[in-house]
This record gives C-alpha cells, sequence and structure tokens, in this order.
C-alpha cells in the first residue's frame, strides 16, 4: 500500500472525506428543473461578486489606516502610489453597486417565479437577512474613505436611524460613539465593516446556501404538485447541474467580473476632498437607498400629534417586515406567473413606487440640462 493510500485512510477514518466527497459528486450530477436557464444565474453571480469583494476588501485594508486624521490620505495613497491601487479601488466600489443590484434583481426572480413558497419559506428569510447585511455593509463602507460626501452622507443616514421608535436612538448613539460624526464613528463603522457585518453574512449565507442544496432550485409546478410527486420527480427530463449549468454560472460570473474591472478601468472613482466643517451641497445617499431618502421628505412634521417621520418609518418597517415573510403573506401554492396575477401585479406596483422615488431622489433638489434648456427640481422632486 502507497504512502498516499496510507495517509488518504488515515484522514477518512477521522474525517470521513471520501464519504462527502462521493456525496459532492452525485449532488452535482442531480438534474436541475427544466425551465432552469440563465435567469438562474443570478444568485450563484452574487457569490461570486461576493467573493471578488472580500479580494479586493483585504487588499484595501493592507494599507487603510481608521482615523479621521489619516484614512483620506491613506485612501489617496492607494490610489495613487500603490501599484493598481486604484484598479483595485475602483473594482471594490463599481463591484459594490453590481453585487446590490444583482441581489435585488436575485430577489425579485425568485417572487417571480415563486421560488419562496414552501417549503423554501425560510431560505427566503435567510436572504433577506443576507440582503439586508450586504445594504448596512455598504452603508458603513460608505463612510471609510472620510470624505466630505461620504461623511454628510453617514449623518443622514444615522439621522434617519434616529428617527426610528424606541430601538431607533440607542441604535444612532452605538454607531456614533458620540452625538455626532467622529473619530469612534470611524472607528465602528470600519469594525462593522470589516469583522462584524462580514462574520454575520457568513453565517447566513451558509445557512441559506445549505437549505437551497436541501430543497434544489424549485420547480414550476405548484408547492401542492412538489409535495405530492417529489421534488426528484419534477426534475426528471432535466440537465444535470454539472456540467451544464455549472457552466452557465461560470460564464455569468465571469462576464460580471470583466463588467466590473472595465468599470474600473474607464470609469476611475475619484476621491472627493477630506471631510471638513462645511456641507458640501448635493448630499444624498447612495442610489440603492434613494428611495428612503425621499420618501420621508413627503411626511409632514406632525401627523395626528405624532411626527409624521416617525409614521413614515413604522410603515417602511412594516412594509419591511411583509417583505421578509412574504412567503406566510402569499399563501396560494402556484408558482407560474400566469397563476399568480394579483401576487405579480402587487409586486410590480412595489418595484414601480421604489423606482419612482429613486429617480425623484435623484434629482430633487438640483438643475439638471436635459432637451436644451436647464431643469430645476424642488426637494419633492417636482420641476420648477
Amino acid at each position: 500500500m502507497s504512502v498516499a493510500k496510507r495517509l488518504g485512510d488515515w484522514f477518512d477514518r477521522r474525517t470521513g472525506w471520501r464519504g462527502m466527497r462521493a456525496e459532492a459528486v452525485a449532488g452535482l450530477a442531480k438534474p436541475v428543473p427544466p425551465r432552469v436557464g440563465w435567469g438562474f444565474t443570478l444568485g450563484s453571480t452574487a457569490l461570486g461578486l461576493l467573493f471578488l469583494q472580500v479580494a479586493t476588501g483585504v487588499a484595501l485594508a493592507l494599507h487603510y489606516q481608521p482615523t479621521p486624521e489619516a484614512a483620506h490620505g491613506s485612501v489617496a495613497r492607494i490610489m495613487d502610489e500603490v501599484r493598481l491601487g486604484w484598479v483595485v479601488r475602483g473594482m471594490h466600489v463599481w463591484g459594490a453597486h453590481a453585487l446590490v443590484a444583482l441581489v435585488l434583481a436575485h430577489a425579485a426572480k425568485v417572487f417571480v417565479t415563486g421560488g419562496h413558497k414552501r417549503p423554501r419559506e425560510l431560505t427566503w428569510i435567510l436572504g433577506a437577512g443576507v440582503m439586508f447585511v450586504m445594504l448596512g455593509l455598504a452603508f458603513t463602507g460608505h463612510l471609510l474613505p472620510w470624505t466630505d460626501q461620504s461623511y454628510w452622507g453617514a449623518v443622514v443616514g444615522v439621522e434617519q436611524t434616529r428617527i426610528v421608535p424606541v430601538v431607533g436612538p440607542p441604535t444612532a448613539t452605538l454607531l456614533l460613539g458620540g452625538e455626532t460624526v467622529a473619530a469612534p464613528t470611524l472607528t465602528r463603522f470600519y469594525v462593522l465593516h470589516l469583522l462584524i457585518l462580514p462574520a454575520i453574512l457568513a453565517k447566513l449565507l451558509f445557512l441559506h446556501l445549505w437549505l437551497v442544496r436541501r430543497h434544489g432550485v424549485s420547480p414550476a409546478e405548484s408547492a401542492d404538485e412538489e409535495d405530492a410527486r417529489g421534488h426528484a420527480a419534477l426534475c426528471a427530463g432535466g440537465e444535470p447541474y454539472a456540467p451544464n449549468h455549472m457552466l452557465r454560472e461560470a460564464i455569468a460570473v465571469a462576464v460580471a467580473a470583466a463588467a466590473v474591472l472595465t468599470a474600473a478601468a474607464l470609469w476611475p472613482q475619484e476621491l472627493g476632498p477630506r471631510a471638513g466643517a462645511s456641507t458640501p451641497e448635493g448630499v444624498r445617499p447612495e442610489w440603492y437607498f434613494l428611495a428612503v431618502y425621499q420618501y420621508l421628505k413627503y411626511w409632514p412634521s406632525q401627523l395626528l400629534g405624532l411626527p409624521g417621520e416617525t409614521i413614515g418609518i413604522c410603515l417602511l418597517s412594516a412594509a419591511l417586515g411583509a417583505f421578509v415573510f412574504l412567503p406566510f403573506l402569499d399563501r396560494s401554492p402556484e408558482r407560474r406567473p400566469a397563476r399568480r396575477r394579483v401576487a405579480l401585479v402587487a409586486g410590480a406596483l412595489a418595484v414601480l413606487l421604489w423606482g419612482t422615488l429613486t429617480a425623484l431622489g435623484a434629482v430633487s433638489d438640483r438643475s439638471i440640462p436635459a432637451f436644451g434648456k436647464t431643469w430645476t427640481f424642488d426637494t419633492w422632486g417636482r420641476p420648477r
């Protein structure tokens, strides 16, 4: 018996790795539902970009200094002195935008195809948790360059957090480490961005992927039919996951990574001026928070004896709760879009509202040249 064979036997007796390998190979050979195509690569593409974010984030962390005095200068040195540092930072910034967009698109695809229905309720809830943690990572990372825009963006975000009844004020104080955005805030955002949120994300993502593997990709048939016939029977006639769908996923990840690299090279991320005492014009959050930012503007200062923004936050919290627990609200067993018109119309209206608020938030308090004239918009997004 060779040394390699004896060593392999030794490890197998202690870890059972041969059995795990055989199980993994068998799982890769299992067929996926016949409807699975390119639209089902969004989740794996997001996962691929997440790994890219980790790699570029580690590279940036090697040179970053999380203090108000040194943060801006350290990012400037990354871009100007570190070899290809400007590309790495550009990939990290553009990758964050792409990752958020992919996660939102993945959630929309799962809803449209009925992938949140039983027995995948917990898969959806964990996926929603993954999305919220990724938004938290985007928010905390935005402050780290310590520019005027990032500083005041953090001020706006924390002040909106303070509006939330009961838990808002202590959460805002915990994030700030004081009364205003200062050195303790930067330290806390850095720790959240580098350690705490990634640890939470890793656990949620592991559980989410474990449930995806356990239940498989949702078929087109109803939940009742899946219960009656079984998932394996509904996948009969579908192509095996490997190499067919795995190749699609690999191509999608490669295209997304190439797009991020191209964006970083063609549209480099500029580093704005260091955070100072003055408030720059046009401070607004990133696009994925614009809808909330604009939505809160429409609430009066007082409504029914309560602060209007507090009522708005409560309604928004209820909407987010409905999103998280959607599988228990959308109880129809049907998955085919043609049999779920009411749910899809409601979802389309929600997306339309979100998109409209995002667009209004993007143009509010701005002057934009278009169609041969300059359009000036007020704080509600109305042209003057």
